[in-house]
């Protein structure tokens, strides 16, 4: 009986070392995810992804939320499905107009299903597909810089406050980031190994991605760049079919192979998204022309986004409508959105949005320990051997290195220079994408740990314990998460809000902060202005509800008009800031104009309610349609005025960084509303039309 030689025992060994802890480490994320989310409330965009899932799988119908990843739709509704939740009826206008709010606001609300169950199955199950992400990062990791390259870069997504607060959360944004990764490690081992294999895996792992987000496009730029640097490399390329191995060194003949293999990849491709669609052309399932139509109706017909490539595509039914409905539709969303930071409000956004947001929103020690990568990768080249002992020139070394890593950073820079260039700056989230390649490079510093360099190891070994510390620390409010550059996320209202702070998520934590601090069912006026589209009733939060007071339809003129009074304003961090409510952008001298106007003629209202005649000369003085309005507008203003003076103070407490509360007396109210104009901000409106 032959035993194991030492190497190959010790390879054993390693291997049932490594699986296990691989495998502990990954249900440990799975799980941190999971918790994290346990006890928040529903975000802005789940409902809608939610609801879209669902009617793929029941319905094969794929008019809700066309714009978002069919795939990641579909993974998160699959666990609600198999649960048998009841689902609104389709005999309704929101499912004949399409209207995915309204239809996933029903479903977890309207229909006695269990919110919090529906919730945590559905972000349980998106969140696998972090799971799926963390496992790719460590895969590659390990195959550039070893199994010690491999955990720390396992680490790293593991403790990453962007993957974690966005991981479990069911929206598209981790399985976009899953998808490029992973299609671009598939497309650079299919273009050094061309086997009926690698050249499947590439091409449905492209297709994952075309179903996965709408910016999988930019997945073409990416393959053309790594083709030319795999031909500036110019190595014999293997092609293997069965046992026949040929080793193609010809320049043209491997043009030819490469030309082949992306044909196949356009037929790949369209095979996916054909089969996520149900491969049926028309985006809904028995629609009635005069009936059932699109969110928006014109977006494939008349609108200018639809490029001609996209037009032709929908004339020739190349794709799913549904898709094509949804590449344009983002497109044109990308043209401008309000956006905030540091104080800022803009509709077409800033060149340093994301750079800023990578700055503060990614952990210090994470940073120090891709700097010690980069260290580590210079002391790799500049101490080179090779087989004769001879020193191997630094740049010779480099070189091969960065070819190494050749698909990682086409994939950074490509993606950083589309995002620094979009106009849409409404969360950190959008970046998502550029850490899972980072973390794989930061392998390379486990080149300090493998060479036993103690003052670096140690450093190394700290900074990751820091890492572990300050994540546990944050528990659970991973998405508030703001680094010690801007003072942690205490102040993170102040610099970014929305996605990359405040997305609805923190309802039953303002319950426990109310309930604690005896707010409930006292004399205090308590007022709620909430970003979100979960119910606060549905956390038993008993609170005048802002927008609750500014009615939803015009109606005629009123005598009387809704008044705030002294009392605790509860507030979420995107409402106080100059966007998300009307009206948008600062406290400017148009605006405050406009007010005094409108304060004037609500007391006019006021004055001439029991003098029929004086009423009617007074309602002469202004259109019909601005009297309908006053009562909307008056509310609005008003609530603007007061958001604005409380923006320039500190709030008096906050709900886990994401709603702030503000104890405001009677005269700061008095101050605030009839006082001193309380900002004066630029004129957005006046200066997008001077553009």
């Amino acid at each position: 009986m032959t035993g194991d030689t030492p190497s190959a025992a010790a390879s054993r060994s390693r291997y049932w070392l490594t699986v296990p802890l691989l495998a502990a480490l990954l249900l440990a994320f799975w799980l941190l995810m999971v918790a994290s989310i346990w006890d928040k409330s529903l975000t802005y965009d789940e409902g809608i992804h939610l609801a879209g899932g669902y009617t793929y799988w029941q319905f094969n119908d794929y008019r809700i939320n066309a714009e978002n990843g069919n795939l990641p739709q579909r993974v998160m509704a699959l666990p609600v499905l198999l649960s048998g939740y009841r689902f609104p009826s389709t005999d309704q206008t929101a499912w004949h107009r399409s209207d995915g709010w309204k239809l996933g606001d029903q479903f977890l609300h309207d229909m006695g299903n269990d919110l919090h169950g529906m919730l945590w199955k559905g972000r349980a199950g998106i969140a696998l597909l972090a799971v799926a992400l963390a496992l790719v990062v460590y895969l590659w990791s390990r195959r550039l810089f070893g199994p010690t390259g491999g955990l720390i870069s396992l680490l790293l997504c593991m403790l990453s406050p962007t993957v974690l607060a966005n991981g479990p959360l069911m929206v598209s944004d981790v399985a976009g980031a899953l998808f490029f990764l992973l299609s671009t490690w598939a497309l650079w081992a299919m273009l050094h190994k061309l086997t009926p294999w690698t050249l499947l895996a590439s091409g449905l792992a492209m297709g994952g991605l075309f179903v996965a987000k709408m910016s999988a496009p930019l997945m073409v730029v990416i393959a053309l760049v790594l083709i030319a640097i795999r031909f500036i490399h110019a190595e014999e390329l293997p092609v293997i079919v069965g046992k026949k191995v040929w080793r193609i060194g010809s320049r043209g003949r491997q043009a030819a192979l490469f030309a082949g293999a992306m044909a196949a990849h356009v037929l790949l491709v369209p095979l996916v998204i054909w089969t996520f669609y149900g491969f049926r052309y028309n985006m809904m399932a028995g629609a009635h022309d005069q009936r059932d139509v699109m969110f928006n109706s014109t977006l494939l017909a008349k609108s200018t986004e639809a490029s001609a490539v996209m037009q032709l595509a929908t004339q020739w039914h190349v794709l799913p409508e549904a898709y094509l409905y949804g590449e344009v539709f983002v497109l044109k969303s990308a043209q401008q959105r309000w956006a905030f930071m540091n104080g800022q409000a803009s509709l077409k956004g800033w060149r340093t949005f994301f750079p800023y947001t990578f700055l503060v929103k990614t952990p210090l020690s994470a940073l120090g320990i891709v700097l010690l990568a980069v260290l580590a990768a210079w002391a790799k080249w500049k101490g080179r051997k090779d087989d004769t002992g001879q020193s191997v020139p630094v740049g010779q070394s480099a070189w091969q290195a960065l070819y190494a890593t050749a698909p990682l950073w086409t994939l950074l820079i490509i993606y950083w220079v589309t995002v620094i260039t979009s106009h849409l700056n409404i969360g950190h989230r959008h970046l998502l994408p550029v850490y899972p390649p980072m973390f794989v490079l930061a392998g390379a510093s486990a080149y300090w740990l493998n060479r036993l360099r103690k003052p670096m190891a140690m450093l190394l070994v700290a900074l990751l314990g820091l890492l572990a510390f300050e994540t546990l620390y944050y528990f659970p409010n991973y998405l508030a998460y703001f680094n010690q550059v801007v003072g942690g996320p205490k102040d993170g209202y102040r610099h970014l809000v929305d996605s990359s702070l405040d997305w609805g998520q923190d309802l039953p934590a303002l319950k426990k902060y109310l309930a604690s601090h005896g707010l409930e069912g006292s004399d205090t006026w308590l007022y709620l202005s909430y970003f979100g589209l979960d119910r606060p009733e549905s956390y038993q939060i008993r609170a005048i509800r802002v927008e609750d007071l500014t009615p939803t339809s015009t109606q005629p003129p009123k005598p009387r008009l809704i008044a705030f009074r002294a009392g605790v304003y509860c507030i979420s961090a995107t409402n106080l800031q100059p966007l998300g409510l009307t009206p948008e952008g600062p406290w400017n001298d148009a605006f405050e104009k406009l007010y005094q106007q409108v304060r004037q003629d609500v007391q006019r209202l006021e004055k001439t309610a029991n003098d029929p005649a004086a009423r009617a000369t007074l309602l002469k003085s202004r259109s019909d349609d601005y009297w309908k309005k006053l009562e909307i507008m008056a509310n609005q203003l008003t609530f603007a005025r007061l958001r604005a003076h409380l923006r320039q103070r500190e709030p008096d407490d906050m709900v886990n960084y994401s709603i702030l509360i503000y104890r405001v007396s009677e005269d700061e109210l008095r101050q605030a509303l009839d006082g001193p104009m309380p900002e004066d901000g630029p004129n957005l409106l006046q200066q997008m039309m001077k553009h």
